[in-house]
């Protein structure tokens, strides 16, 4: 499931507490989840917007995280 919010954020929320997650800790859990290669691929990375359900991950990359 995702939420209408960044990737950095979907993945920190599964977290105790989301805000002492640092960027390279959510790279880390994305490389282990096999998405990394995928996130790098938008040009704001952890940034980007998922949009509601990760429709807006859908598109030009032909998949969603």
């Amino acid at each position: 499931m995702l939420f209408s919010t960044t990737i950095a954020e979907n993945i920190r929320y599964g977290t105790v507490d989301s805000a002492a997650v640092n960027d390279d800790q959510v790279w880390e859990a994305a490389r282990m989840a096999n998405v990394e290669a995928f996130i790098r691929q938008f040009p704001s990375r952890l940034n980007t917007l998922v949009g509601e359900r990760g429709v807006m991950l859908s598109g030009g990359y032909g998949e969603r995280c």
